[in-house]
């Protein structure tokens, strides 16, 4: 019985360093791992293989160094920075190039850096406007509400005809128009009179003098129009059966050249094009002595050597919280189950000695 209990207790201490000992193996299966950094220096040209250890520890397994690449390098100079990027564009970039010194908050800066590189831009839906301009616009026109324009984007040299709404009228000139002409008809020529609407004339004055009258019989204002001249055109002539002659009144219209502004949203689409990064740095810090920093970000890689010793895998399996909580119950458990067979052993011999009594007591 007593070698059974030490069997068990001996299984069931092995059990749980075997098994953690087996997980312990499996997570250093591994045979590279990578670590990174960010750092600083001075030396552009640094490997940055100094910021690692030759020997690396991990969960009991050795790693030596293997590599180290560069990724990532930032020059940082002493004073503020500051970072512009252009709007995309497309086209000769020189026409686009940052300006050599900016101002910001009452700095000057001067531009240390400029990268030039290809974007694929969006569809955009921004507000255009494009205009129209209308020429000789008398009295009695009218303008459209609407028209088919065409709107450029010019960075990225893109033309759209699209018909947009008007949203105003801009008034560009204005002059006397010497081409207003109309004909006119007189009916009943060989009469003693003829009407011009509800006015009755007589066929001996000369059409001239009732130049407002003709204006106003066609509606039209006599500040924005005027008559200089009504003249025959030929002799008169007979037309189903009634005698008739025709003229032509001739005189100036006030006109304006108006441009009419239509604009509205616009979709724009994606297009490939370039853009301009630029890095400027505190002008008056350009000038100082301190030196240009670089931020690099490196990456390590370390190969897998070996296990270390029997006693540093104890050490790190008795360190373990939950490997001690695990054994400290197992020992209650053996402590307990111990006691449990002497009470029992002891109560057997008990009952053995009052089953059995000494025959001399009788």
């Amino acid at each position: 019985m007593k070698n059974n209990i030490r069997k068990g207790f001996v299984a069931m201490f092995l059990a749980v360093p075997l098994f953690l000992g087996c997980a312990g193996i499996a997570h250093a299966e591994e045979t590279f791992i990578e670590i990174k950094k960010e750092y600083r220096t001075s030396n552009k040209e640094e490997d940055g293989r100094s910021q690692f250890k030759e020997v690396y520890e991990k969960d009991g397994i050795v790693y030596r160094l293997k590599s180290v690449r560069i990724g990532n390098v930032e020059e940082v100079y002493p004073g503020d920075i500051i970072t512009y990027d252009s709007g995309p564009f497309v086209g000769n970039p020189e026409e686009y190039a940052l300006k050599e010194t900016v101002e910001k908050e009452g700095k000057r800066y001067t531009l240390k850096t400029s990268e030039l590189s290809k974007v694929v831009t969006e569809e955009t839906t921004k507000y255009s406007e494009a205009s129209i301009l209308y020429e000789g616009v008398e009295y009695i026109d009218a303008l459209p509400e609407d028209a088919q324009v065409k709107v450029i984007n010019e960075d990225l040299k893109q033309e759209l005809n699209v018909t947009l709404q008007a949203v105003d009228y801009k008034e560009e000139s204005t002059y006397w128009d010497y081409s207003f002409s109309f004909p006119v008809t007189v009916s009943g020529y060989d009469a003693d009179s003829y009407m011009l609407g509800q006015t009755e004339i007589s066929n001996r004055s000369p059409l001239i003098d009732h130049a407002k009258l003709f204006l106003s019989y066609l509606n039209l204002p006599s500040q924005y129009y005027e008559i200089t001249s009504i003249e025959w055109d030929g002799d008169p002539v007979s037309m189903d059966g009634e005698l008739i002659r025709n003229a032509t009144a001739n005189g100036r219209k006030f006109v304006k050249d108006i441009r009419g502004i239509y604009g509205g949203d616009v979709t724009f689409p994606s297009i490939e094009a370039n853009v301009y990064h630029g890095t400027y740095i505190d002008a008056e810090a350009e000038n100082q002595t301190e030196q240009i920093t670089y931020k690099k970000e490196v990456t390590a890689t370390y190969e897998r050597d070996g296990r270390k010793g029997f006693w540093n895998f104890l050490k790190r399996l008795l360190t373990n919280t939950v490997t001690l909580s695990i054994l400290f119950i197992l020992l209650i458990v053996l402590i307990l189950r111990v006691i449990v067979k002497k009470v029992r052993k002891r109560n057997r011999l008990r009952k053995t000695q009052i089953r059995h009594p000494d025959p001399r007591q009788y």
